[in-house]
């Protein structure tokens, strides 16, 4: 059922897809254990007469293969989707996760028959296609923009580079990680000439020819090893091309079976065995064998010394070392292969291109990155590409050689430490590519281009060498004598002091300090040592660091759990507190708009400040604050039971003491904020949270005010907020303003305009539609309650009339005649919940006790 209905989603956000990630990770992980543990349980013992049916549905693996597929559709939309165009990655670490997937779903061909199968499918389609982006993001990014300076161009350059270098490692890594796994087949060639001896053979060694009635139709036999008689659960999956579940009890033997496509029909003399097994299409050519082996590739190593042990080696020469026997997992292995090898060509193609648009700008050092980048690039790449292109992938790195060292001696500063350096690196890489025969590949012109240029290179490094130390004797000697020229300049002048001695003394100190200072910051920036400046006028820098300075910044170890909602400025995720074990929410709110970083920060200190001063049952729980440089996370309260907004989603609360209840809870956290000189603004279902036992918590403070003792808005710079417009004052959510607002007349008593959106929250709960539900936009609405019209009101059937009086006195029009939350307490409706709840008039909260005793006084 929920996959059906998560593949009626259209277009879902990369949000909804992480959430899926996770809820269907959770699913597999539980139906995997349920099948490991059926399986345990339900193992037969005869001698005990335990024999069990199958209980299991005959659709639960089919199902969990299904699940499983859409998974990998999942993960396909996570990591291949991107705002920024078919040419990038979202973070560069797509095949980090790909991994640890592989290592997750991988465990289903364990326990769910032909789940190996399209695990191996699935994950090799998808590692096929990120490498394809790979490639096109090095395309789109060697394409440099115009108009880039140096620096820019520098940058441009390293980052494309370094993320490259980083995901083609990681890649290379994944890649022998599935040849190592499905690799599990080698192809022979057989004459016709030695097909009778190989026959006889297999029949001498005890081999027998598995009867499909389907390979015969194609041609094909099936010859397997003496040790799969009378096992055809085995037999059948080696064929289709199992990948091996269980680790095999002996790794000195290896099962396999021999696959044949003849020129020439020929005599079977041995066992025969009858097996029933469904189509199966195998991509062989006449004249082949192939040997398929029950493991992977260690293990089908091990079966070909076996084979050739029993049959003799000189009866079939090796076609293919090693591939997979699944025929769409070796098409992707092998447009891998084909892909890896379109990178390296194209990385080295482009050296010579880039080298030219930045000769001449001082980007030398870019260059040499970038030339060093290619040499690692095609030489992982060497050890991965097929023998056919690995020839062409040579000469093309012999070519980078050759313009490397021609990069050293006509582009280079030859004075310079770092192109001694540079120098060393090139002619080594020149050495290993002309290593051996390699250099005859080489045409005259190229001979005589890298002969000529590895001779400036040795020149070079023959210029910076010191032989013998004579260079050392001749500096220190010219120090020597600069030294006595100064004492001899300074000559024993007549002081009339030790302070004039001193102040010499000093000044000639602070010159030298000065001189090494200036040697220092020179040798960093030409090691690139140097760090990047903050620059200290920086005001979103300043601002943090009052949010910070304000509160009482906590130290949390916490872990990042779900998605839960949004507030005003952020998301809210559900975390693990790691310290206690204990579970919170995490508001999130990022700061990347710096035009109005200073309006977020007010806001959020804002909320923060309200939140702190308040300890309520029915107010959210606030832990505390983290602030960092790009977002601020605010720790609150977890509220399991959602918000009283989902609960209307299914529709209204038929029962009405439920309903009271709710009121009552809220009336008491309206009075304790009313009674703080709290103003919440924001009342509506969305705000209003329930806990694992159903208690009712306010939440998003972010329009809050806090009144002080003369009635007025407390400002951020200590000003009332009466000198704001009206316009600027009108906060909260249209449906659930009160007319004062909307007008901006005369605000009545305090916490009126907190009234009336709990009078509009009942009325949703009475009837479960949204107060002016027939109202088809905000300005509609407004216009309502200002022009003095009353919302629908519930019907009798909906409501009793004690409730209906409650919600008349809430939504009473003049705000200095609309009773407050206090007074709201000892309403009969409410009064009636209260003594159902309590027992007595006797057992009231201490909010309500000190309201009414201020009431009363």
């Amino acid at each position: 059922m929920r996959l059906s209905y998560a593949r009626k989603l259209i277009d879902p956000t990369m949000m909804m897809i992480d959430q899926m990630i996770d809820d269907f990770a959770l699913y597999i992980r539980l139906a995997q254990a349920t099948k490991e543990r059926y399986l345990d349980f339900s193992t037969p013992v005869p001698e005990k007469g335990w024999v069990l049916p199958n209980f299991l549905d005959e659709n639960f693996d089919a199902t969990i293969i299904d699940c499983t597929k859409f998974y990998m559709e999942l993960l396909q939309r996570k990591f291949l989707s991107n705002p920024k165009g078919n040419y990038s990655f979202r973070t560069f670490k797509e095949v980090e996760m790909l991994e640890s997937e592989y290592l997750f779903l991988e465990e289903i061909g364990y326990w769910v028959d032909g789940g190996d199968i399209m695990i191996a499918e699935q994950f090799a389609s998808l590692t096929t296609k990120l490498v394809a982006r790979l490639l096109a993001y090095w395309e789109n990014v060697s394409k440099l923009p115009e108009k880039l300076n140096n620096t820019e161009l520098t940058k441009w350059y390293s980052a494309a580079s370094d993320n490259v270098r980083a995901f083609q490692r990681k890649m290379v890594r994944f890649f022998n990680l599935l040849s190592a796994s499905y690799a599990n087949a080698t192809d022979y060639h057989i004459q016709g000439s030695k097909m009778k001896n190989l026959v006889e053979s297999l029949i001498q060694t005890g081999h027998f020819l598995v009867y499909t009635g389907n390979l015969e139709k194609d041609g094909m036999y099936a010859i397997a090893d003496p040790s799969l008689m009378n096992q055809p659960q085995i037999l059948k999956q080696i064929i289709t091309g199992y990948s091996r579940r269980m680790p095999v009890e002996s790794e000195n033997y290896i099962s396999y079976i021999l696959l044949f496509c003849p020129q020439e029909p020929f005599v079977w003399g041995g066992e025969i065995y009858n097996l029933e097994m469904p189509d199966v299409v195998v991509d062989m050519k006449v004249g082949q064998m192939r040997l398929v082996s029950e493991g992977r590739f260690n293990e089908l190593a091990v079966a070909n010394q076996q084979f050739a042990a029993l049959c003799g080696s000189d009866l079939f020469d090796v076609i293919v070392d090693f591939k997979s026997n699944l025929a769409n997992v070796d098409n992707e292995l092998s447009r891998m292969k084909k892909l890896f090898f379109k990178q390296a060509f194209s990385i080295v193609n482009s050296i010579a291109l880039i080298r030219a648009k930045c000769k001449g700008r001082g980007c030398n050092d870019v260059v040499h990155q970038l030339f060093a980048f290619a040499r690692e690039f095609g030489q992982r790449s060497l050890q991965i590409v097929d023998p056919s292109r690995r020839s062409i992938l040579g000469m093309k790195l012999i070519n980078l050689c050759i313009e490397w060292v021609s990069f050293i001696c006509d582009d280079c500063d030859l004075t310079e430490y770092k192109t001694f350096r540079w120098t060393v690196t090139a002619l080594e890489f020149s050495m290993v590519m002309t290593r051996g025969i390699n250099v005859l590949a080489l045409t005259d012109e190229q001979f005589s281009r890298l002969q000529v240029k590895v001779a400036g290179c040795m020149s070079l490094l023959i210029s910076h060498f010191d032989i013998m130390g004579a260079r050392s004797k001749a500096a220190a000697k010219e120090q020597q004598m600069a030294e006595l020229a100064r004492k001899k300049k300074v000559a024993y002048p007549n002081f009339k002091g030790d302070d004039d001695l001193m102040s010499i003394f000093r000044e000639e100190a602070v010159k030298k300090l000065e001189i090494l200072e200036q040697q220092r910051r020179e040798l960093e920036a030409q090691q690139h040592m140097v760090g990047k400046v903050l620059d200290d006028s920086n005001m979103d820098t300043h601002f943090l660091s009052v949010l910070a300075s304000s509160f009482s910044n906590v130290s949390i170890r916490w872990q990042q759990g779900k998605f839960v909602g949004g507030g005003t400025f952020g998301s809210v995720y559900a975390a693990v507190n790691l310290d206690t074990g204990g579970v919170m929410a995490v508001k999130e709110i990022r700061l990347q708009d710096t035009q109005s970083i200073r309006h977020i920060v007010k806001s959020i200190k804002d909320e923060m400040t309200v939140l702190e001063m308040l300890n309520h049952p029915n107010i959210v729980q606030y832990f505390g604050v983290e602030v960092h440089r790009d977002r601020v996370f605010i720790f609150m309260e977890y509220c399991q039971g959602g918000s009283l907004a989902n609960l209307l989603e299914h529709g209204r609360i038929e029962d009405e003491q439920v309903m009271q209840v709710y009121t009552l809870q809220m009336l008491e956290g309206l009075a304790y904020l009313h009674q703080s000189g709290i103003v919440h603004r924001d009342i509506k279902p969305e705000n209003v949270l329930l806990d694992h036992l159903g208690i009712i918590k306010f939440v998003d403070f972010g329009a809050a005010k806090v009144i002080a003792k003369t009635g007025r808005t407390k400002a951020a710079d200590g000003t009332a907020a009466s000198t704001r417009t009206k316009l600027n004052s009108m906060t909260g959510t249209p449906m659930y303003m009160s007319p004062e607002v909307i007008t901006g007349s005369n605000p009545g008593r305090q916490g009126s305009i907190d009234v009336w959106s709990l009078g509009c929250c009942v009325l949703e709960m009475a009837t479960g539609r949204r107060p002016w539900a027939n109202l088809d936009n905000e300005w509609a609405i407004m216009y309502h309650i200002a022009a003095g019209h009353m919302p629908q009101m519930p019907s009798n059937d909906q409501i009793s009339p004690a409730g209906r009086n409650f919600l008349m006195r809430c939504l009473q029009r003049d705000p200095s005649i609309r009773p407050s939350a206090v007074e709201l307490l000892n309403d009969p409706w409410i009064i009636q919940t209260r003594l159902m709840a309590l027992g007595s008039m006797d057992n009231l909260t201490p909010t309500s006790e000190g309201s009414d005793s201020s009431l009363t006084s």
